[in-house]
């Protein structure tokens, strides 16, 4: 909430191509692996890098 007053909603939200947006991705997710272990949620399909799938 902080960084969207800051800096507005576009820039919180990734706006390029396809594969920069995976690589993206692919850079946190190791972090999206240990909260969705902490919340007890299931990993969505699209979020997992493809070397692990």
């Amino acid at each position: 909430e902080k960084y969207i007053k800051r800096y507005g909603k576009r820039k919180a939200f990734h706006v390029s191509s396809n594969s920069s947006c995976r690589q993206h991705i692919c850079s946190h997710y190791d972090l999206y692996k240990e909260r969705c272990a902490e919340q007890n949620l299931q990993e969505n399909h699209h979020a997992v890098p493809r070397d692990l799938v």
